[in-house]
């Protein structure tokens, strides 16, 4: 279910966290997976590579190993992601930092096979605050005795740039898994005031609110994948969400600017 929160930024419903994606898929033959995503927070980049069953099997995805990854800058430096030991398919290098104004090429080597994928940054934008509200569930037909916490969250829009946003919200340390994302086509360059509607809090819960950075393409990818995540008995076959990386692979890249906020429920 979707609900718009300001004209075009909405919350859809989506299950996710640090692991293999998985990936509705409409084609029967195997696919490798990528899930790469790094940032400009120390040791957060990392790039998940597996490889599906049929659409007619079990969501069991075989981790890839061997694999070649790199990530290029626009001044030529290559950094090499370096497979976890002691995680089979996952490659990290925890020095890695994101920066501003930059372009990006991942490229993945598996065997003959290359994967490669161009992700260009922008300006970071910032969290203005975020504050929590009680409200009472006497208006949705609940017992006026009852209430919980909402949490509301203000940036202010680069008005010398197109941006698109996706805000991950944790609970008491825990994602709460769901997908919020937003552009400013009605919002250029101007302060955004809103709450996070898929989520509701108790007193002295831990809330931490993360704000990204995303392309065009990233938003596309999500978006697209929380319409085949659909569980209305009456949508369209799904199709494979639009990845954003070249040479028949699933998955997505992105390389985010982030900011955080937290706050303690009263």
């Amino acid at each position: 279910m979707k609900y718009i929160l300001y004209i075009t930024l909405l919350f859809v419903g989506f299950t996710s966290c640090e692991k293999v994606i998985d990936l509705p898929l409409n084609e029967a033959d195997q696919k490798v997976v990528i899930e790469a995503v790094t940032s400009d927070f120390v040791g957060d980049s990392y790039v998940l590579i597996s490889i599906t069953g049929t659409v007619y099997e079990q969501s069991v995805f075989e981790k890839i190993n061997n694999a070649v990854v790199t990530v290029t800058d626009k001044n030529g430096v290559i950094t090499i992601f370096s497979e976890d030991g002691t995680n089979t398919g996952k490659y990290v290098n925890a020095g890695f930092l994101v920066t501003e104004n930059n372009n990006y090429l991942l490229s993945v080597q598996i065997g003959v096979d290359e994967y490669t994928s161009k992700y260009s940054t922008q300006t970071r934008a910032v969290l203005d605050f975020i504050y929590s509200e009680k409200i009472g569930h006497a208006s949705f037909g609940g017992n006026a005795a009852d209430s919980s916490n909402v949490v509301y969250f203000a940036f202010t829009d680069n008005v010398n740039e197109t941006n698109y946003y996706r805000f991950k919200v944790f609970k008491n340390g825990d994602y709460t898994n769901e997908l919020y994302l937003g552009d400013d086509k009605l919002i250029n360059g101007e302060q955004f005031v809103n709450v996070f509607y898929g989520d509701e809090f108790d007193s002295g819960d831990t809330v931490l609110v993360e704000m990204q950075n995303i392309d065009k393409a990233n938003y596309t990818y999500f978006y697209s994948m929380s319409n085949a995540q659909s569980d209305n008995p009456f949508s369209a076959t799904p199709a494979n969400p639009v990845s954003n990386i070249d040479g028949g692979a699933l998955g997505y890249y992105g390389a985010y600017l982030k900011d955080t906020m937290n706050l303690i429920v009263p």
